[in-house]
């Protein structure tokens, strides 16, 4: 009995790790933080990085790999310079694990 329990509660814990690991999979993907900001900014999901664009919450590296220039979003950059312009920040982090030709700005 002692040894079915063992395995049930093991067979739990491997079901929702599996489901946590395929949730932040989804998000990553593009699929929005699932908050929307039509009247307030993203505020939970923006300590997970996340910004608004086009009233919902999306991960900021997806906003950054589908913008098509820099001014796509205030917070968009490819150098220091940029944040500066902008006056959203000085700094231009790139996104390090993703293959985005733009950056975020940042006051550091």
């Amino acid at each position: 009995l002692n040894q079915n329990m063992a395995f049930a509660r093991l067979a739990v814990i491997f079901f929702l790790a599996a489901s946590v690991m395929f949730t932040v999979k989804e998000t990553e993907a593009g699929i929005p933080c699932g908050e929307s900001c039509v009247f307030i900014p993203c505020t939970v999901t923006a300590l997970l990085g996340c910004s608004c664009k086009d009233k919902v919450c999306y991960k900021n590296h997806v906003i950054a790999a589908e913008a098509n220039t820099v001014n796509d979003h205030h917070l968009l950059c490819q150098s220091h310079e940029d944040c500066f312009k902008k006056g959203t920040g000085n700094f231009c982090a790139p996104f390090l694990k993703h293959d985005v030709k733009y950056g975020w700005c940042f006051r550091a």
